[in-house]
């Protein structure tokens, strides 16, 4: 294994691990237990922008699925791997795709603003069509009810996903991080 593969395998298990910490520490209630509210979406979202695709969603995947198992929103867990994780590869495929040195902050924005529908368009489908089926609570009326609080946390996480993967990317990290 050379010292590049050891270096990805590393800043993998690092954003994992932020997304993890960052998912489960701002985690504010939602109406309808066991969700929750978080700004992990953020991490997620600079883990795409300044590692990549396959990054974001490895990031995405794995970290938010810890964070909703240590919480106890198990329902939640495979539905998460699956949303976040989808989240995070097509940030990450916007804000690198072709031409995206030339247009970097229309692309980020562009990557954390579809990122962030994502997220909000699979837990609605998710709550609408399949958690129905493992727990009668949920259902249309129970993804009416988290949409508005799903959009808040899509926006907010974006902001903030922006603004700190823009400042990052400012400071050249980037060139560190594939070196």
């Amino acid at each position: 294994m050379n010292g590049k593969s050891v270096k990805k395998i590393v800043l993998n298990g690092l954003m994992i691990a932020l997304v993890c910490l960052a998912t489960y520490f701002t985690r504010i209630p939602a109406p309808i237990p066991p969700g929750y509210v978080n700004i992990g979406d953020a991490v997620i979202m600079i883990a795409a922008i300044l590692l990549g695709r396959n990054a974001g969603f490895i990031a995405g995947a794995i970290g938010s699925c810890l964070a909703d198992l240590a919480a106890g929103a198990f329902i939640y867990a495979p539905i998460t791997f699956v949303v976040k994780g989808v989240e995070g590869y097509i940030t990450g495929l916007i804000a690198s795709r072709e031409g995206a040195e030339k247009s970097g902050e229309v692309s980020r924005i562009m990557a954390v603003v579809i990122g962030a529908l994502i997220m909000v368009a699979g837990y609605f489908a998710a709550e609408a069509f399949i958690l129905g089926w493992f727990d009668e609570t949920f259902g249309i009326s129970a993804a009416l009810t988290n949409l508005p609080l799903n959009l808040v946390q899509g926006g907010v996480s974006a902001v903030i996903g922006y603004v700190l993967s823009a400042m990052l990317v400012r400071t050249n990290i980037q060139r560190g991080l594939y070196n």
